[in-house]
């Protein structure tokens, strides 16, 4: 079964958006514990220091927003190209 690239990136791409939002909305409500969790998945302790700087602005979010879609769109249609080049020639 080949993937549809272009479907398959849009699909990638608005999943990170939609991860992205949620991800923001629970740094602005919680920003301890959203620290606290980054820095367990990133297997780093980070200071209070750390958090007490996080502030989200609406042009950041943009931008990161931006940034990660175009990040997980790229990836997808690299991961969907591959998958399909190598689908063809397992025939």
């Amino acid at each position: 079964m080949k993937l549809d690239t272009r479907k398959f990136t849009l699909s990638a791409g608005l999943t990170m958006a939609v991860i992205y939002v949620i991800c923001t909305v629970f740094v602005a409500l919680f920003p301890d514990a959203a620290t606290k969790i980054l820095g367990w998945m990133i297997h780093l302790t980070l200071g209070d220091e750390v958090a007490r700087g996080q502030n989200i602005s609406f042009g950041g979010f943009f931008v990161s927003l931006i940034q990660l879609v175009f990040y997980a769109s790229l990836s997808a249609w690299i991961f969907s190209s591959l998958y399909n080049k190598f689908f063809d020639k397992s025939k």
